[in-house]
């Protein structure tokens, strides 16, 4: 009887393992399962919470030296590399519109050669690109000392990037992607000469330098959402007019297109720098009329 006892003993008690580890797998598979759904959560309600830190914070021009590094270091501490830079830009929202507000601080041009309380569309690119790479402010106008000259140890009016496109291909810190979006069958070409001599004897720039390129960009014709999808997530945008090429001018106009969709750029019409649907911007009117002959695009390294 015994015996028999212990034999029925055996099989129950493998039943109950075999049961009692089934029922931890599934616990376990359970558990993992909420704590992904709850970092998800969590991700997603910490993203709301820092987007909301940036809409309640006061933008950049507003504020002191001491504020700003401030709002650099938390930058930092929020938000991925790939999120800064929209970041930084939606700060710049409202800053006034000043043309040709940075120099060297000496000799031909004693403008600033870094500042947030005014800016133009091309300051606008350059100074993010500065915060972008810098913990502080300081580091910032040291870094312009490489984003906007030839060399970081010429800094005079002469041996400054005045050309936008010169500068995409000077700079390490920007590349124009143009052709790698939409490829080479697309794309205009039409040659120019950089701050070539005009009629009237005078170059655009008063310096004794030109350049000799070939203008690659995409013609309206191929802008389009699909276009457009192919983007980075945030990249840099400039505006062709082909008359421009005729005063030896390259870009009419540039600024930041981020998420496929918003662009935010230092607007002399506004006055200020603003934020815009792309297509509202780039088309026009009831006939959606484009203001530009095309566009080209650069990536920030």
């Amino acid at each position: 009887m015994m015996k028999l006892r212990g034999s029925i003993q055996t099989p129950i008690l493998i039943i109950v393992i075999i049961s009692f580890f089934i029922a931890s797998v599934i616990i376990i598979l359970y558990r993992s399962e909420k704590i992904e759904q709850k970092s998800g959560i969590q991700v997603e309600t910490r993203t709301e919470i820092n987007w909301q830190w940036v809409d309640n914070q006061k933008k950049l021009y507003e504020l002191d030296s001491r504020e700003i590094n401030s709002i650099l270091q938390k930058l930092r501490e929020r938000f991925v590399e790939e999120e800064r830079l929209k970041v930084l830009a939606t700060l710049r929202l409202g800053t006034p519109y000043q043309l040709g507000c940075l120099g060297e601080e000496s000799g031909r041009d004693k403008d600033p050669l870094f500042r947030l309380d005014v800016t133009d569309c091309t300051a606008f690119i350059l100074t993010n690109i500065a915060l972008l790479h810098s913990k502080d402010l300081e580091e910032a106008q040291e870094m312009m000392k490489s984003l906007n000259y030839r060399t970081n140890r010429d800094i005079t009016f002469e041996n400054r990037l005045h050309f936008t496109i010169d500068r995409n291909m000077t700079s390490p810190y920007f590349r124009d992607i143009t052709e790698e979006i939409v490829g080479m069958d697309k794309v205009i070409a039409i040659n120019i000469i950089l701050n070539k001599i005009k009629e009237d004897d005078n170059r655009l720039i008063d310096i004794n330098w030109e350049k000799e390129m070939t203008l690659k960009y995409i013609p309206n014709r191929y802008i389009t959402k699909d276009l457009i999808d192919k983007l980075p997530k945030s990249v840099g945008i400039a505006f062709i007019r082909e008359e421009d090429a005729q005063i030896g001018l390259n870009v009419a106009h540039e600024g930041f297109l981020f998420d496929n969709q918003l662009f935010l750029h230092a607007s002399s019409i506004e006055e200020k720098v603003v934020a815009i649907n792309f297509w509202d911007y780039y088309f026009t009117g009831d006939d959606y009329t484009p203001r530009f002959d095309g566009v080209i695009f650069f990536e920030i390294r």
